[in-house]
């Protein structure tokens, strides 16, 4: 008898807990396709569906399914709603909005006493609802606030227009990079030129952070779509590249005899600068005393030359951690930085940046050596098929200086072959135009990540998303810091996980740990 009474209690705790569990918050399936973007107000889009829901910019949406049923663990929802969108506001007046939908039209039941604010719809045979919830004292406020979100809700309705440009995020001086990565990452694109666009600036933002999942990712999918490398493998098979340390070594045996060497980069590839980096000791011992940069804001050159220091201002690409740490290795050498890039619109891009390297340099000190890192197909040498002469070619062409010229560009997509860090070839080992257009060609495999600091220390993400982490070698209070200074080091953390950072033995760091919405949820020194 014992035994029966047993099962049957069993029996009906199952069953207690299968009806309990059936009243638990439901989640839409569409939840997932959910996309947020900040742009002045808060916005929450939905192309699955389509859906377009602009907020105020107070409102916080949360995007963790299970953080929205915990919030939502004593509210009574229909039984056949689900939750589609969840949001808070951050400032007064306080409350919560949840938007509900459901497959079917029909009348609803609900709870009235628990909504400050109800309202319905029914686009074809979906059925949608927005409540909201806060204290009664502010209820006047919250319905207010709640009727203009409806109002402007676009149900089965999503338009280009709606949204602007996606390089309105672009040249933002800033420091937290995961805040405008995830905007990049929401932002919709619906062309094969809108989605280019996105991947672009996926790849420059990403690459500010380091070597990350995303970055890695993005790169991936992007050198996929490359040029086919038999005929380079082929080519490379049949010289003798320089490899490992030795290409430092040839390149400053050629640079002994240059009075100018050009050097570029891709901007997605931010270990091309640790080319630049890795040679700055050994130019600036045989005379090379100009650094010269496309990517130097020319209105703060005399800034920088006079402070020896750098800051968000120093320009765009200069934010990112590798690019910063080349100017602060410059100018603690005695290098003269030098902004070349064109600003006079009345000028050709090629031929302004031409004319300010050697004005800026040879043209007042023509015993100056020059280093130069510029962007992609700056450096050539020769006109394109097309007649097109880049930068190097005019400065050859006008001023009779003949540059070492280095390209990092063209075999970017081969890092493999480089296993020991730098893979150096003569430009006349290849056929193709472009590839013997430079002095030579260079394949970097050099790590994204910063190698060089003495020692580590773990930092542990606690929190439930993945975290921005700055460090700084300074001693500024943190608002300080953060609204001036490029931080030495910076990646991303994944969700209770720990990473290795590098950190100096003899200078204050200061840690500084951000949110993707760019709140600051942690700092300290170290």
């Amino acid at each position: 008898m014992k035994s029966q009474l047993g099962v049957l209690a069993v029996a009906l705790l199952s069953v207690i807990l299968f009806f309990s569990a059936c009243q638990s918050t439901r989640i839409s399936q569409r939840y997932a396709h959910n996309r947020y973007l900040s742009v002045g107000e808060n916005i929450a889009y939905n192309q699955d569906l389509p859906l377009y829901v602009p907020t105020y910019g107070d409102v916080v949406f949360e995007r963790d399914a299970g953080a929205i049923r915990r919030r939502l663990r004593n509210v009574v929802l229909p039984a056949d709603d689900s939750v589609l969108l969840y949001g808070y506001t951050s400032a007064s007046p306080a409350y919560t909005f949840i938007l509900t939908t459901r497959g079917r039209c029909a009348s609803v039941n609900r709870n009235e006493k628990a909504f400050v604010f109800k309202r319905d719809t029914c686009i074809g045979e979906r059925h949608y609802s927005l409540l909201a919830m806060g204290e009664a004292t502010e209820g006047p406020s919250i319905h207010k606030d709640a009727t203009h979100i409806w109002e402007r809700i676009a149900f089965d309705s999503l338009r280009s227009e709606q949204f602007g440009s996606i390089f309105s995020v672009t040249g933002q001086k800033t420091n937290k990079i995961y805040q405008v990565l995830d905007y990049i990452e929401q932002f919709p694109a619906w062309t094969d030129q809108e989605q280019w666009n996105k991947t672009q600036l996926l790849l420059t933002y990403a690459s500010f952070l380091g070597d990350h999942k995303t970055y890695r990712d993005e790169l991936a999918a992007l050198e996929s779509r490359m040029m086919p490398d038999s005929a380079i493998r082929a080519a490379l098979a049949n010289t003798e590249p320089v490899r490992g340390g030795e290409v430092l070594d040839a390149i400053a045996s050629e640079a002994r005899n240059r009075q100018v060497v050009m050097i570029n980069e891709n901007h997605f590839y931010p270990n091309h600068r640790t080319l630049v980096y890795d040679l700055l000791d050994t130019l600036r011992a045989v005379g090379f005393g100009y650094l010269a940069l496309e990517a130097l804001a020319p209105e703060q050159e005399e800034k920088v030359n006079q402070t020896r220091t750098i800051d968000l201002q120093t320009g765009f690409y200069t934010q990112e951690q590798q690019y910063a740490r080349v100017l602060r290795k410059a100018l603690a050498l005695g290098y003269t930085l030098v902004a070349y890039e064109n600003a006079d619109t009345a000028v050709e891009r090629e031929a302004g940046q031409a004319r300010n390297l050697y004005e800026k340099t040879l043209g007042q000190d023509p015993q100056a050596r020059v280093l130069v890192l510029a962007g992609m197909d700056h450096i050539l040498e020769e006109p394109t098929a097309q007649g097109k002469k880049w930068m190097a070619a005019l400065f050859k062409e006008t001023y009779g200086v003949d540059p070492l010229t280095i390209d990092q560009n063209n075999l970017k997509h081969l890092r493999h072959l480089a296993p020991t860090g730098y893979l150096l070839a003569k430009s006349n080992a290849f056929t193709e135009g472009r590839l013997t257009a430079t002095d030579y060609q260079l394949i970097n495999n050099q790590p994204v990540a910063i190698r060089d600091q003495p020692r580590m220390r773990t930092y542990r993400n606690r929190q439930r998303d993945t975290v921005q982490v700055l460090l700084f070698a300074t001693d500024r209070p943190v608002h300080a810091a953060m609204v001036q200074e490029v931080p030495y080091y910076t990646t991303l953390v994944a969700p209770k996980s720990a990473v290795k950072l590098p950190v100096s033995t003899n200078e204050a760091i200061l840690l500084v740990v951000c949110d993707r919405y760019g709140n600051r949820v942690e700092s300290r020194v170290w």
